[in-house]
């Protein structure tokens, strides 16, 4: 018996009439869940939802995962989420304005704590909603998602464009594209445009990459990567040696994007101080004098904290010489 009820639903929109949707909410007691948008890849349909179900059940009942409501939207199967009014393509708006509130309200007992989960195309309309709404999510991550790796549409080689289906919106992704808005719906474009918001925001985002990807879409978040690295956006990245755009590793990279995400959207408990550490916060909380002899093992939480503060004043001389002590991420020079 299947641990969670999966209601399948229409949604009433302007551009677009009644759209397909569906969502998966975990049996138990009436309580208000975070909400997760599952943007599923080319070629599928809110059913995408229902092909996950029984792992999304799985790990649930391991405890692997954190209870959450997980929603899709049914946008079409090549739709790249895209909004182009002049076309009369409003998926963007269509998810954040429409969908999400009424999964929260409707499902998720008016939690407003919202992460983003894609696949491919999806990954690609996870970044770009999250990036322009860094504000309204805790949390987006991403497997494979298809991002060419320039922003700029007449300079992406054909090793990463080679591969559209005729469905792909032809303004965005096709041979004519519309250069305006390709540059203004690329993910990295979002990210240097809305760098201070993502930064303030502390958005999570996480980019998992197959380093086998037959699509070369690694190429496209290697790309990303490096624009937040030197934007100096927190973030995760992974490259998977042996991964494929799709494949049997797609279930672990699943669960760890799942994770990732509700982690984030969970309100979590921490485990209780010992008397250790309560001397060392109490020092932390007002530096005076000389702090406790005894030295916290590296695995406490309050670890990091420390040693950043018996360096400080180590740092704050380097930092009079070296502005980049400021950052997250170092300046790095160009690869030759």
């Amino acid at each position: 018996m299947s641990a969670t009820v999966l209601h399948r639903f229409e949604l009433d929109d302007p551009a677009h009439g009644a759209v397909p949707c569906a969502a998966i909410v975990p049996a138990g007691p009436d309580a208000a869940l975070p909400v997760c948008a599952f943007l599923y890849g080319g070629g599928g349909s809110r059913d995408s939802l229902a092909e996950i179900q029984p792992l999304l059940d799985a790990w649930w009942a391991a405890g692997s995962l954190p209870q959450m409501v997980v929603a899709t939207p049914d946008v079409g199967p090549f739709s790249f989420y895209l909004d182009d009014p002049e076309r009369g393509l409003h998926w963007e708006r269509f998810v954040a304005e429409r969908f999400l509130p009424h999964v929260r309200a409707a499902f998720g007992g008016g939690g407003v704590r919202t992460a983003l989960v894609g696949v491919s195309m999806g990954g690609y309309g996870a970044l770009k909603i999250a990036f322009a709404g860094a504000d309204q999510f805790a949390a987006v991550a991403v497997i494979s998602p298809m991002i060419e790796p320039l922003a700029e549409a007449g300079e992406v080689p054909l090793r990463n464009r080679w591969h559209y289906p005729p469905e792909v919106p032809q303004s965005l992704l096709g041979p004519e594209r519309d250069r305006a808005l390709y540059e203004r719906d690329h993910p990295s474009s979002r990210a240097r445009r809305h760098a201070a918001e993502l930064r303030r925001a502390r958005l999570a985002i996480y980019v998992d990459a197959a380093g086998e990807d037959a699509l070369n879409a690694h190429d496209g978040a290697e790309h990303l990567h490096r624009v937040l690295w030197q934007l100096d956006v927190a973030h995760e990245y992974r490259l998977r040696r042996d991964a494929d755009h799709i494949g049997p590793e797609i279930i672990d990279r699943l669960h760890d994007a799942f994770a990732w995400a509700g982690r984030h959207v969970s309100e979590t408990s921490q485990a209780p101080l010992t008397a250790l550490e309560l001397q060392w916060r109490a020092w932390l909380d007002d530096p005076q004098g000389v702090p406790p002899s005894t030295a916290l093992p590296p695995t406490s939480a309050l670890f990091p904290r420390a040693l950043r503060a018996q360096l400080a004043p180590l740092r704050a001389q380097a930092a009079q010489r070296d502005p980049a002590l400021d950052r997250r991420y170092g300046r790095l020079p160009p690869v030759a």
